[in-house]
């Protein structure tokens, strides 16, 4: 006998021999079964096939041989998938094969037809399930896996995805279509990426992408078997590519998809603009997948989920809305996404942090209704209530700061000349500190400069004024590098804070803090100036004198190279008067808008339309204008500008040689002379 082809089994041929039936006992046993499937099928009004002279024996005969062996063996990929990664494709049939087989009691003929005699031939014809399963197949058949004429080698056929004999009930766990099973069943085929290029599917890895999806992680906890798999989505039999209206994934019928599963979430949808829009038939309107994923569908709480908090701002919902085709064609608002990155929430989100506000925290995530409708958590009348989710002090006047403020520069003139002003300023102040210390740094290094003598000292500095100059170099650097970080999280300056997970909560401490730090660093140093006599006397030494402008012509023209002589200083010169003025002013600037900008609940209620916004922009040039400042100007003064490199120690120690006063501030060197009568080593607490 050969060994034939049985549906999807074939296999090399062997010699003929003759069929020696088994003992009629043991026929009877197996022939009863077959004689109640005929009663039961008689008795439902189904077509009963007609029963061929060929019995079960005569195939077993040679079917249940071990020579029959498997002819592939399963995935084994998917074998944590379910039967369909373990079982066998093979011609070897037992009488355990259709054990618990929502067949057995059926002869091997009534599906194997086309045998009259054994042995058969060689070829025989595909088993049809539809004789039996007729509307099962005829949606097969309107399917994208129907067999079709001119069509590829891949076409899966009905024992693909229930097994060949071994075909149980879905609610048998051992079941290629049990729910657990389903992906795996499915994967077989659609888990091989070189079969799908093959046969044309241009889907990327759906079987892994799943896995890493919820309804996978639902499905395989065993808990419960709830969770979509590959046919509540795709359907059972008759699938249909996603560009047929009849298709359950077809991008209008989503929803609806999806709503057998999340029905309360498909109301909300279904009133909201998005599914309005796709409703009337917009297709460019998003639907479920279009923000959750395909297949990879994640709760919020995962980092790789697509509607993770801050996710959803920055790549989720910007899909449309940072699209410029999109806005133009249907005249949606423009700069939403700019606008909101270049925000607190925006920043703050672009550090990972989850609590901030993103747009479905305003918006709302499915019910996301126009600003004019009255139900819209953005309509003007429930903005306090949105507010009020997070800042429960919200007033009403906090919550008309509009995040995506349409007032700009180019609209609001008191904006644009604060920004034009300040880009002036910034420009002017810096390139004018850069060139006068470029000619210092010049003229410097072209004159021998000769070690001083130490062993005479002069005091410059008290230990209270150096506290003073500590608290505020600290708190001045600590609010630059945590005010630069919140403004470029992608720069050097957020690096530190993004080691660790609440490192965006430290760097707003530190940032809170090292403003408080400054703000008492100026209030002790208001009391030290009126309260003290040195203190008193500082005021009348730092204030701006008639002899500042001659000796800084003195100077240039030193630098020049047409004077030989630096201009003879007091204890002050004019550079650091002007830095210090400027350190006054700025510290104001800074604390006056750095309270609106952290207790803005409070100070919006008070201020213009325009004002948060001008306290932010104001802040900000400020703090570039300080900064800048302080690089270009005192620190090089600290560390190049000094007789004792690397750097003039006197901030920490207090104290200058006599060679060093005698060459930066002459006058006062002449002072105490006069007062002293000699040249010793006297530390005039007062005057130095």
């Amino acid at each position: 006998m050969s060994r034939h082809r049985h549906g999807p089994e074939s296999g090399p041929s062997r010699s003929r021999r003759q069929v020696v039936p088994k003992s009629s006992s043991a026929r009877q046993l197996r022939l009863a079964p077959l004689a109640v499937a005929g009663l039961l099928w008689m008795t439902s009004g189904m077509a009963v096939p007609a029963r061929a002279a060929v019995s079960d024996a005569d195939c077993l005969a040679c079917h249940s041989e071990v020579s029959m062996a498997a002819q592939r063996p399963g995935d084994p990929r998917l074998l944590h998938l379910g039967p369909v990664g373990r079982e066998k494709l093979t011609l070897e049939v037992t009488d355990k094969s259709l054990a618990g087989s929502v067949h057995a009691g059926l002869a091997c003929t009534d599906c194997h037809q086309g045998i009259t005699e054994v042995p058969h031939a060689e070829k025989l014809p595909l088993v049809d399930c539809g004789g039996c399963h007729a509307g099962q197949a005829e949606a097969v058949s309107e399917g994208i896996h129907a067999a079709r004429k001119g069509g590829t080698n891949y076409t899966p056929q009905c024992w693909n995805c229930h097994g060949a004999h071994q075909i149980r009930p879905k609610t048998d766990p051992d079941s290629s279509i049990y729910p657990v099973n389903v992906p795996g069943t499915c994967g077989a085929c659609h888990g091989d990426a070189k079969l799908m290029a093959a046969a044309g599917v241009v889907i990327a890895d759906p079987l892994k992408n799943y896995m890493k999806s919820d309804h996978w992680r639902i499905l395989s906890s065993g808990k419960m078997l709830v969770a979509a798999t590959c046919a509540d989505c795709h359907g059972a039999h008759k699938i249909l590519p996603s560009t047929s209206p009849r298709s359950p994934i077809y991008k209008q019928n989503v929803p609806k998809t999806c709503g057998k599963c999340h029905s309360g979430i498909e109301a909300k949808y279904a009133r909201s603009v998005h599914g309005k829009a796709l409703e009337e038939g917009n297709l460019q309107a998003p639907s479920c997948n279009n923000c959750h994923g395909e297949h990879d569908i994640e709760g919020p709480k995962r980092p790789t989920s697509s509607v993770y908090p801050p996710t959803v701002a920055e790549t989720t919902c910007p899909q449309c809305h940072a699209s410029v085709r999109l806005s133009e064609r249907f005249s949606l608002p423009t700069g939403m996404v700019q606008s909101y990155k270049a925000s607190f929430h925006g920043l703050a989100s672009s550090y990972g942090q989850t609590d901030v506000a993103n747009c479905a925290s305003c918006h709302g995530a499915h019910d996301i209704l126009p600003a004019s409708d009255p139900a819209s958590s953005i309509n003007p009348a429930n903005l306090q209530k949105t507010c009020g989710k997070c800042h429960p002090d919200a007033t009403k006047a906090f919550a008309n700061i509009n995040i995506h403020s349409k007032i700009s520069e180019a609209s609001s003139p008191v904006l644009f000349w604060i920004r034009s002003l300040y880009l002036w300023l910034i420009a002017l102040v810096v390139g004018g500190l850069a060139l006068h210390q470029l000619m210092d740094y010049v003229r410097r290094y072209r004159v021998t400069i000769k070690m001083l003598n130490p062993a005479a000292v002069y005091r410059r500095m008290t230990g209270a004024e150096r506290l003073q100059h500590f608290l505020l170099l600290s708190s001045f650097f600590t609010l630059v590098a945590t005010g630069f970080a919140l403004k470029y999280p992608d720069s050097l300056w957020s690096i530190p804070f993004k080691w660790l997970s609440v490192g965006f909560d430290i760097r707003g401490w530190l940032h809170r803090a090292a403003a408080v730090v400054m703000i008492g660093d100026a209030l002790y140093h208001l009391v030290y100036l009126v309260s003290t006599k040195r203190g008193r006397a500082f005021v009348r030494d730092i204030m701006p004198a008639t002899s500042d402008a001659r000796e800084f012509f003195q100077q240039i023209g030193y630098y020049l190279g047409i004077r030989r002589h630096e201009a003879d200083f007091g204890r002050f010169s004019y550079a650091e008067k002007v830095e210090y003025l400027a350190l006054v002013w700025g510290t104001a600037v800074m604390v006056a808008t750095g309270f609106v900008l952290w207790f803005k609940e409070f100070f919006t209620a008070y201020l213009p339309e325009w004002g948060y916004k001008a306290a932010e922009m104001i802040h900000f040039y400020e703090a570039v204008l300080a900064f800048t400042t302080i690089i270009i100007w005192h620190l090089y003064m600290v560390f190049v500008h000094t007789d004792h490199p690397p750097f003039n120690p006197t901030w920490i120690t207090g104290l200058m040689t006599r060679k060093t006063l005698e060459h930066h501030h002459p006058r006062v060197l002449t002072q105490i002379k006069g007062e002293k009568g000699q040249e010793g080593n006297e530390e005039p607490e007062s005057k130095t």
